[in-house]
């Protein structure tokens, strides 16, 4: 049965969601319960329709994963943004993150959960917009898992010029010295949680 709102806007609602994991023809299809030539078909006239109605929106396609990203056009105003989001403070929770991701990197969510014993997505989707960390292709293990790891925007913004560079972590029980040296407040992630998650 065909549904009440148009495949367009449900495909764009599904590639927004999604984000940067993007969807494949055969996830869509199956969501949508049509066939895959049905789904490219629509994912044609999405495309057809943001190119008419000039909004910023455009869909890409690679290695049969379909993403909902923004036109060149705009690139210059979202570097801006994301910059000046970037020179922001980090919240602790976002820096105890990107603490656990430059010394174990590169490092699946889970493996940062485990170590924090809190949920992170959003924080790691912080780090992602300001450009701190970004993906590092997936693991190899049961499910694919992204790993991430830190970014050359992360050594200019904290001033390193590698992680060679990263302060050396020590035998005692908390990242104190070396929190305040690298974020300029103490982090409450333990060394041995660090050193053996």
């Amino acid at each position: 049965m065909k549904p009440l709102l148009s495949y367009e806007t449900i495909i764009e609602s599904l590639l927004f969601v999604v984000g940067e994991e993007g969807m494949e023809v055969r996830a869509l299809a199956d969501t949508l319960d049509i066939s895959e030539a049905a789904a490219r078909e629509q994912l044609s006239k999405l495309e057809a329709s943001f190119k008419d109605s000039g909004r910023p929106f455009q869909l890409i396609e690679s290695a049969g994963v379909y993403k909902l990203v923004t036109v060149p056009e705009v690139s210059e105003y979202i570097q801006r943004y994301v910059g000046t989001m970037a020179e922001q403070a980090l919240s602790r929770a976002a820096m105890e993150t990107l603490v656990i991701i430059a010394y174990k990197q590169p490092v699946t969510r889970a493996d940062i959960e485990e170590v924090r014993g809190v949920k992170v997505e959003r924080v790691i989707h912080t780090l992602l917009s300001k450009g701190l960390i970004e993906s590092a292709g997936r693991a190899k293990t049961i499910g694919r898992a992204k790993l991430y790891r830190t970014t050359e925007h992360f050594l200019d913004h904290f001033g390193f010029n590698s992680l060679d560079e990263l302060p050396p972590l020590t035998f005692e029980d908390e990242l104190t010295d070396e929190g305040d040296l690298f974020f300029g407040q103490p982090s409450a992630i333990t060394q041995d949680r660090l050193e053996n998650e």
